[in-house]
């Protein structure tokens, strides 16, 4: 759980602190949302290979379990916000 913890608060406290300290100040709202999409993703994976080199799963099979679980919460992340 602390792997998912950690995943929430890199994204959306650094990215959200990058798009209202520096770059929403010089675009429109909607080029500010790209690329704070687009910097999610990168952090989001970034983060993502750093746990993978630190903890390697043992199998193909519990690298995609691991995959199917954080895309499960993600999910229900995304359903309980309201945001799909």
């Amino acid at each position: 759980m602390e792997v998912w913890a950690g995943m929430g608060t890199d994204g959306l406290i650094a990215n959200s602190a990058l798009r209202e300290g520096w770059y929403g100040k010089h675009m429109s709202e909607v080029q500010a949302h790209q690329v704070s999409t687009d910097t999610g993703v990168l952090l989001f994976g970034i983060y993502i290979w750093v746990l993978i080199h630190i903890w390697r799963p043992v199998s193909s099979r519990q690298a995609m379990t691991i995959g199917l679980v954080l895309l499960g919460m993600m999910l229900a992340v995304e359903f309980y916000v309201g945001t799909t």
